[in-house]
């Protein structure tokens, strides 16, 4: 994935986790993904895959437009 891309997407995954007043390890639990690959998604540290992405947008109730609208 493109790096400027990953970055945008990590800003809006550490936006959306601080609105919603979760830590990592609250999102972890929402979204069943371990909290050492979210910090490496916050931190555009690695790619991510399109479920990863999936399970983001439903653990912030939103739809892949609407999280993906960045």
């Amino acid at each position: 994935m493109d790096k400027q891309l990953l970055r945008k997407l990590a800003k809006r995954v550490k936006e959306l986790r601080k609105l919603n007043g979760y830590t990592q390890d609250d999102l972890s639990a929402c979204s069943n993904i371990a909290r050492s690959t979210l910090g490496n998604i916050e931190t555009a540290s690695n790619d991510i895959t399109f479920s990863k992405v999936n399970q983001l947008a439903k653990a912030f109730n939103m739809s892949l437009a609407e999280f993906l609208n960045f």
